[in-house]
């Protein structure tokens, strides 16, 4: 075993027992924290923020389920003894960031229609429009991924997906994951901007116009975050599918591989699950106020305590 191979095991390692945990404490809080902002009387009234009130939701099951099963597997491989809970791991981690991604993709849909000069398109923008979509994404992504634990086997101890199911599969991901949602994220996204551009004079109502602005922002930032997080799960899944046949690998290679194939399943593929409350506070200035606010509110409400406490013991 080499240098290399023995290094890039060590930091594999390091990142699973140290930095995923992480993630799960940073994804539950940030996201509860989004989960209260979205709730807020001033967003009820927007279908946007009802879109990144489940992105936050469903972010809270995707990084608790999805870590927690890598770290398990990391422990004790369970997929490789157990195949049930191979195809149940697979299917509801897909299944759970397929949900995610589509809320995203309305999200962005979302800050176009909204910010349109046309009353058919803001007839999308709608809140009962959007609880109608939200639960048909529920219903659909389920069945879209049924194939999963249907195909997937067991083969010397290993969870894989069988013969051509594998190749169909990376054609599947590739368009479900690295095609479609980005480019339709990035086409929506632009379309906003040039109608925020547009409006800029017509809208009278100040406040709502500052509201789409940072919703805007918030829903761009995401897609960033998104593109960067999700992107290399597919192309890694088309390069295996490329070098599969290639059988002379050098074992730097082979651990090399191993490595970038890690860090997208599993160091990447959640980014975007714990980093929403990090991406408002940034961008959003309501966001960032709500949260200095309930911050200082409950410091102040240590704060008396604690002194009342000294003063109890003296």
């Amino acid at each position: 075993m080499s240098n290399l191979t023995v290094t890039l095991d060590i930091i594999r390692d390091r990142i699973t027992s140290i930095i995923l945990p992480l993630y799960i404490v940073l994804g539950i809080l940030g996201n509860a924290f989004c989960i209260f902002y979205f709730l807020q009387r001033s967003q009820r009234s927007s279908s946007c923020a009802f879109y990144l009130l489940l992105v936050a939701i469903t972010n809270i099951f995707t990084v608790t389920f999805g870590i927690t099963a890598t770290l398990v597997d990391f422990w004790n491989p369970m997929s490789s003894k157990i195949l049930l809970y191979c195809k149940l791991r697979i299917y509801i981690n897909h299944t759970l960031l397929l949900i995610g991604r589509i809320f995203t993709v309305l999200a962005s849909i979302d800050t176009f229609t909204m910010t349109s000069q046309k009353h058919t398109c803001r007839m999308f923008s709608q809140r009962s429009n959007a609880i109608k979509y939200s639960i048909g994404v529920v219903i659909c992504c389920p069945l879209i991924a049924i194939h999963i634990p249907i195909v997937l086997t067991s083969v010397s101890g290993q969870c894989i997906m069988p013969g051509v199911y594998s190749l169909i599969f990376t054609i599947y991901q590739m368009i479900i994951a690295g095609i479609i949602p980005p480019l339709a994220m990035i086409i929506f996204n632009c379309l906003a901007h040039v109608n925020m551009k547009r409006s800029a004079i017509q809208q009278n109502n100040i406040i709502k116009r500052e509201q789409q602005r940072q919703h805007l922002r918030m829903v761009t930032t995401q897609i960033i975050i998104y593109i960067i997080s999700a992107e290399l799960v597919p192309l890694t899944k088309v390069y295996s599918q490329l070098t599969t046949n290639i059988k002379e690998k050098s074992q730097d290679r082979k651990a090399i591989e191993a490595f970038i194939t890690f860090m997208a399943n599993s160091f990447l593929l959640y980014l975007n699950t714990w980093t929403a409350f990090f991406i408002y506070y940034g961008t959003s200035s309501n966001f960032r106020n709500a949260f200095l606010r309930i911050f200082k509110k409950n410091i102040n409400q240590i704060q008396p305590a604690h002194i009342l406490a000294i003063n109890h013991n003296t």
